[in-house]
């Protein structure tokens, strides 16, 4: 299985799928594709921003993809603490550090939602700002966000900024489990994707390498071990 359809088809089984990342493994290219690929399937595409982290997204992706925006049209935008994103006119504007107060208006802006397909994206950044809530506000938000049936919830998280023990309490609410990497081995640079876990076990801790093109994302199985 191509492992872009491995994560869209893992994430439509169970949920939440968090796309772990550092810089330079092109995860807003790795967000495009996926989201080209399982929009369709949804009634809905809702993406919850923390930091500006949409705008800062949909600005890079629309440099390298003509498409960008009808991949991201008529998106429902629930933007927390931004300043850029105030200009996209976001369906809700949240300006709060407090984890109970983000997750009170979210549940009441979006009520419960079925067949809906959520984008979550910059709470890394909001847990570099407010470390204390960050424990507090993702186990909430995926459980509204979980709540209607037949939901898809991806969050990204880059795992380079904090410490291991936060990076384990993240990733222990999640139920399909991706890592994107850069590999360097003497004088060569390789992105990598790892699956750690997912609802297909057979390919848990199987990894590839893989190259961004204009069109496509090209994996390679790799050949050293996990």
């Amino acid at each position: 299985m191509d492992p872009l359809e491995l994560i869209a088809k893992a994430s439509k089984r169970v949920t939440p799928t968090l796309l772990n990342y550092e810089i330079g493994s092109d995860i807003e290219s790795v967000l495009y594709h996926l989201i080209k690929r399982l929009r369709g399937e949804y009634e809905e595409l809702v993406i919850i921003s923390f930091q500006d982290a949409y705008a800062s997204i949909l600005k890079y992706l629309k440099s390298v993809y003509k498409d960008a925006n009808e991949v991201f049209k008529d998106a429902y935008l629930i933007s927390v603490n931004p300043f850029l994103e105030e200009e996209l006119n976001p369906n809700l504007l949240v300006k709060t550090k407090d984890a109970e107060i983000i997750i009170g208006r979210t549940r009441s802006n979006l009520g419960t939602k079925s067949n809906t397909l959520f984008l979550v994206l910059g709470l890394d950044l909001y847990g570099v700002k407010y470390p204390d809530e960050l424990v507090v506000i993702i186990p909430a938000l995926i459980r509204v966000l979980s709540k209607g049936k037949n939901n898809n919830v991806l969050i990204t998280f880059n795992v380079k900024i904090f410490p291991e023990n936060i990076v384990e309490i993240v990733n222990s609410f999640s139920l399909n489990l991706f890592k994107f990497g850069i590999e360097v081995k003497e004088n060569e640079i390789k992105r990598k994707l790892t699956v750690i876990r997912s609802a297909f076990v057979e390919y848990n801790l199987r990894s590839w390498y893989y190259t961004i093109t204009p069109n496509r994302i090209v994996f390679l199985p790799a050949t050293t071990e996990v």
